[in-house]
């Protein structure tokens, strides 16, 4: 598997507006993207905003999507997973088998696919595929 690029590290925070203040003021973030669990279901019932900051989008969550679906125990503040886009996330799923633990099931949202593994040290990393509508 060879990933097309680097496209984002994921937090999870204890105040999504404290942290969002933090990274505006000091780092010139600006939002790109927000998203409110009442709004989702599953995976995307989660409490979220994607920032650009310098050439990297960086994603506050309240919780880890794979929390919010179960697949995982509730993980503490902090580093959550990076995520690289491929060109086929059930393909590299399928080469990773044995070699990284799948922490939640290739899944369609809008227009994106993806899926959540663990290395051999439990590194989450999100394969992510961009999926015509």
């Amino acid at each position: 598997m060879q990933p097309s690029a680097f496209f984002h590290v994921a937090l999870k925070v204890s105040d999504i507006e404290e942290s969002l203040a933090f990274y505006r003021e000091h780092f010139d973030a600006t939002v790109v993207e927000r998203g409110h669990a009442d709004e989702g279901e599953g995976a995307t019932a989660v409490e979220h905003v994607a920032l650009d900051i310098a050439d990297k989008r960086v994603y506050l969550f309240d919780r880890a999507p794979y929390e919010a679906t179960g697949d995982v125990d509730d993980l503490s503040t902090g580093f959550l997973h990076f995520g690289y886009v491929v060109e086929d996330v059930e393909g590299a799923c399928e080469r990773l088998a044995g070699a990284a633990e799948i922490v939640m099931e290739p899944a369609a949202f809008g227009d994106l696919k993806v899926a959540f593994l663990a290395d051999p040290d439990g590194v989450r990393i999100e394969l992510i595929e961009h999926i015509e509508g």
